[in-house]
């Protein structure tokens, strides 16, 4: 029964032990050991922040737990909640084939049962690890999740934030870019999040709108962009993707200096959060730099 059998194969991972390499909070945002039995309800109360504090294996070894817990208890739709974000940690670290089948085992099951959030959730996951290996399947998943979302009304502004999120970084990522049509989708994502007062998100959307400006050649807009959210940006995975995409900018405008200073900056934090996908970017960058030549994004 799927109940019973979903995410089982992933089980066996709760015994790897924590990267040395993650950042320091990551040893504090550890649950109480005195109450095990509440591991799951920690697991969802604090996921967000270790995504972004960059707690990914942590996250991963303890949300394997979390995962046998909710299970335990006959709390399957936390389990699948856990699942996803599990997921997500995989989809971090670069490592796209975990990530892609725990994202398609919960996206059945909550299809299953009828748990459209849950669903939704899942095709965001689905479309952000097709976009990140070049599939056109991405654009697919977040047009389903959207066609979704506008069945079911009222809509979480979260849930619909994320999918246009990643309805726009599909079209401006995959096959041919359709910009006109990523901006718009990313300037509403972008939009939802200031009203939901979501630093983290905000930036994360900020840097896909300059990202926008960036691929049509505006790189004194995308500049002005990045300068809006710079408060706002905490966080060892938001600092490296605002100093890569810095380097990608001050790169194509020919100031080698800065380029040079942004890259290294943001090696040194995929390094740091053994971030391998990004780090093989910014090293691709590095050397580009070094050359003053080319590559194409």
């Amino acid at each position: 029964m799927l109940l019973c059998a979903i995410l089982f194969s992933h089980e066996a991972a709760g015994g790897e032990q924590v990267s040395d390499e993650e950042p320091a909070i990551c040893q504090q945002l550890q649950p109480p050991e005195s109450k095990s039995e509440q591991l799951v309800d920690w697991l969802l109360q604090n996921g967000s922040k270790m995504k972004q504090e960059g707690c990914w294996q942590t996250y991963i070894q303890l949300g394997t737990q979390g995962m046998q817990e909710a299970a335990a208890q006959s709390r399957y739709q936390e389990r699948v909640r856990i699942a996803m974000d599990v997921s997500s940690m995989y989809f971090y670290l670069g490592d796209y084939d975990d990530c892609r089948k725990l994202a398609e085992e919960a996206s059945n099951y909550a299809h299953e049962h009828e748990d459209w959030d849950g669903y939704v959730s899942s095709l965001s996951l689905l479309s952000g690890v097709a976009r990140a290996q070049g599939h056109k399947e991405a654009i697919d998943y977040a047009e389903k999740g959207m066609e979704v979302l506008q069945k079911r009304r009222p809509v979480d502004p979260y849930l619909e934030a994320k999918t246009l999120y990643n309805l726009g970084a599909a079209h401006s990522d995959v096959g041919e870019p359709d910009l006109d049509r990523a901006r718009v989708a990313l300037v509403k994502s972008h939009a939802l999040y200031h009203y939901l007062n979501d630093p983290y998100e905000i930036v994360r959307s900020g840097l896909r709108l300059a990202r926008i400006d960036y691929l049509d050649g505006d790189y004194d807009r995308a500049l002005t962009v990045i300068r809006s959210i710079e408060p706002l940006i905490e966080g060892a995975r938001s600092q490296m993707l605002y100093h890569f995409m810095l380097a990608k900018i001050h790169h194509r405008k020919k100031n080698w200096g800065k380029a040079r200073a942004e890259a290294l900056e943001s090696l040194a934090l995929a390094d740091r959060l053994n971030a391998k996908v990004d780090g093989e970017r910014a090293r691709a960058w590095l050397a580009a730099i070094d050359n003053k030549t080319f590559v194409e994004d």
